[in-house]
């Protein structure tokens, strides 16, 4: 019988085999004459191409004798047999074997261990699962071209890990040697992006896993303690949610119970929620903090771990680099077995209910402050047909319809269970248009209804759609819905308008600085992600820049279908914005008019401002950056282009370097980082390209913008400015960039739906 993982043995062998598996590697030792003071070793061929052996003494005697026999029977095969006794338990390796001299020989072995408990196979860990005891010195950051601390890394990593499938993982790159894979999750750590924690859940330190998880929530625990004390940390505490994806109330539940053990009070919401519940909860409740487990729109492999502050924002510096410095001083998991319980990732302590009194407030909230018409009105208006997107939002988004007298809603049956594995559309991002919302469209058909208002898996961002006249859906692009919503925003703000702004991220549409210019409210740009824009909309109502003024910023959005009504959230709201654009609805059915017409209308008052955005997949950082520093680049002194094709280009503004050649002392207005790729040029013409490295998903994003009085002519430039920024800067071709999803999607969904 032959084995290619450990597993198998373990799964094969019951524990009189294992016995005599051993007792004889230690008969064959005997008669082989190995010495005494190995107290090993090898034994014998077993099976045509298999070596077992027994071991505990020096490995370089061991690794001679093991090459030695397996050359001579032509062995590449090799089982491994340790007596694993107190005296052995120190031990890094148990079978005292370099595996790394026998790698280099051919010879991959697996282990067989007999514990002092019981007997259980490993691929060379010296512990089992929730054993956190301090037998060998940890290794949590390797060096790339160190292959044995690489292997000393992973072997650490099966110590800390407690859950099986990221165990099993890892053992298995172990026993395989893959030390490419190795490489890639173990010498580099995730860190905080757009959106804070987000990638692949995958065992490794650049995965989420329980490990990153929880070596994440201990960083957090001593900061909070740092710059709060222990006092308010114990009075106001951290408010957590959760949303449906696997493992996200695991993470959730483990994250509750470091901060328990820390003396640290836990807001532990009950049931899953959507994200705008946590940063509404920590300033509705008065939290120090705040930790939303959640991917958002990612695929199903994917989750995150966003962080919220006092204020209800999200983190930005100095605060991402000061937990950012305590995680690094938190990476040894202590024993949390008190407040959690590892085999079924539940918590042990009582956490106060706190989601149904968040809810209820939020509602009361938006109540208050965004509720424009009267029930008659809204009773009035044609069906809208809403989508979860198989995530959390349905729950609320029927309450919230309902409480609050909105008009009526037809759901997609189909998507409203939360489901993490997304079973009715390729990609769970309502973002990438029409192969996202075939079924929301199918519904609204077969209700009569030609409005279609869908939210992401986390319900923070907000689509829209609308059947045209010609039979055909418009899907709304986030700047357009930017266009109406800001629009409508201020016809129902009744206050001083000088004193009134909004905020919109730099890659978002300019035509709402156009807006201002003519309309007197001030408007501010801000870097890409919400913990910039809610930052800023907090710092323009106290008056952080001392301008005299307090004031009242009515909307903000980024292009990313992602919008804040008003002070309600101080992130994205997929549910408030849907409740406010369902009103705008009812007052324009009660018109006569569409949504496309209200558009209209607003491109009529303040010009056409058309975008192009799009995004190619790159999933190698270093051919990012190899693009990048290219086009910085193309210009004849081999400085910054000219030139884009047939447009001429006026400006540049650098926010990866630190250039903006606008600006007096060429330095940028907004922050710089040099971590991160972005590129704006201006253009003679008037037009505008941001190019940016996505902060939470492979991608290589680029917004094109311009504008102009008429839509034909508005429209034919944008196309002729698309063309020439791939073919000058991207060049797809040369660099191997994969092409959007929903153009592949458009293809192979229609024919992947006729196979079932």
């Amino acid at each position: 019988k032959s084995f290619s993982t450990p597993m198998e043995i373990q799964e094969f062998l019951n524990k009189e085999q294992v016995d005599l598996l051993l007792n004889g590697a230690i008969e064959c030792a005997s008669k082989l004459e190995a010495s005494p003071k190995i107290a090993v070793s090898v034994i014998g061929l077993f099976g045509e191409n298999s070596l077992v052996f027994s071991t505990g003494g020096n490995p370089a005697e061991i690794c001679k004798k093991v090459i030695e026999l397996a050359k001579a029977g032509g062995v590449t095969k090799i089982s491994g047999a340790a007596i694993y006794k107190e005296q052995a338990e120190s031990y890094p390796m148990p079978c005292g074997m370099n595996r790394m001299v026998l790698a280099e020989q051919g010879l991959f072995p697996v282990f067989l261990m007999r514990s002092k408990h019981n007997y259980v196979v490993k691929s060379t860990s010296s512990l089992l699962p929730g054993d956190f005891g301090k037998k060998e010195a940890p290794v949590y950051a390797p060096k790339a071209d160190n292959l044995e601390e690489l292997v000393k890394a992973a072997h650490y990593w099966l110590r800390i890990d407690h859950h099986p499938i990221f165990r099993k993982e890892m053992e298995s790159l172990i026993v395989n040697d893959d030390f490419k894979t190795l490489k890639a999750i173990m010498c580099k750590r995730i860190d905080f992006g757009t959106a804070g924690l987000r990638g692949k859940m995958s065992a490794g330190y650049t995965n989420m896993n329980y490990v990153v998880v929880q070596q994440t929530a201990q960083g957090l625990a001593k900061y909070l303690l740092e710059i709060f004390g222990k006092e308010a940390c114990e009075k106001r505490g951290v408010i957590i949610g959760f949303d449906a994806r696997y493992h996200s109330q695991g993470f959730a539940n483990v994250s509750a119970a470091i901060l328990k053990k820390k003396g640290i009070k836990v807001l532990l919401m009950e049931d899953i929620c959507v994200t705008p519940m946590v940063p509404f909860g920590i300033v509705k409740w008065g939290c120090v903090a705040g930790i939303m487990v959640t991917a958002s729109h990612n695929p199903k492999q994917d989750n995150g771990y966003k962080l919220y502050w006092d204020n209800g924002a999200q983190i930005i510096s100095p605060v991402d680099a000061g937990i950012r410095k305590n995680i690094a001083l938190s990476l040894d998991i202590e024993d949390y077995s008190d407040f959690y319980d590892y085999s079924t990732n539940k918590i042990k302590f009582e956490s106060e209910p706190i989601r149904e009194k968040t809810i209820a407030a939020y509602i009361e909230t938006l109540q208050k402050k965004v509720i424009f018409n009267d029930a008659a009105l809204n009773a009035k208006s044609k069906p809208i047909t809403y989508t979860a997107m198989h995530g959390v939002g349905h729950h609320l988004i029927n309450r919230v319809f309902s409480e609050l007298k909105l008009p009526q809603k037809v759901d997609v049956q189909e998507q409203i269970v939360p489901d993490p594995e997304f079973p009715t559309v390729v990609y769970p991002n309502p973002e990438e248009g029409e192969g996202a919302l075939n079924l929301a469209i199918k519904t609204a058909e077969a209700n009569g209804s030609t409005f279609i208002i869908a939210n992401d898996p986390d319900a923070d961002r907000m689509a829209l759609a609308e059947k045209q006249p010609e039979g055909n859906w418009k899907i709304f692009t986030g700047d357009e819905i930017g266009h109406f919503l800001a629009r409508f925003m201020l016809q129902t703000y009744t206050g001083d308008v000088s004193k009134a702004a909004m905020v919109a991220s730099t890659v978002s549409s300019k035509m709402i600085g156009g807006m201002a210019q003519k309309k007197g409210f001030k408007f501010v740009e801000t870097l890409t992600g919400f913990k910039w824009i809610s930052n800023k909309v907090m710092d323009l109502e106290n008056d952080v820049d001392k301008t005299g003024v307090n004031y009242k910023v009515l909307f903000s959005y980024e292009e990313a279908i992602g919008y804040s009504i008003a002070d309600i959230v101080r992130d994205k709201d997929g549910v408030c914005a849907s409740v406010v654009m369902s009103q705008l609805y009812a007052q324009l059915c009660e018109k006569g008019m569409t949504v496309s017409q209200y558009l209209n209308e607003v491109y009529k008052e303040f010009g056409y401002y058309l975008t192009k955005n799009k995004y190619f997949l790159c999933y190698e950082p270093e051919k990012m950056r190899k693009i990048f520093n290219e086009m910085r680049k193309m210009g004849e002194d081999g400085k910054y282009p000219k030139k884009c094709g047939e447009f001429g280009i006026k400006d540049v503004r650098d926010l990866t370097t630190g250039y903006d050649s606008r600006t007096p002392d060429n330095k940028p207005v907004l922050p710089v980082s040099a971590s991160s790729e972005m590129i704006t040029w201006f253009f003679e013409n008037g037009g505008n390209c941001t190019l940016r490295g996505s902060g939470t998903e492979p991608k290589l994003k680029f917004y094109i913008e311009y504008h102009d009085e008429t839509r034909e002519k508005t429209q034919e430039i944008l196309n002729r400015m698309h063309k020439a920024i791939v073919d000058t800067f991207l060049q797809p071709e040369k660099y191997g960039l994969i092409p959007p999803l929903a153009q592949v999607f458009r293809i192979v969904w229609p024919l992947m739906s006729q196979k079932k």
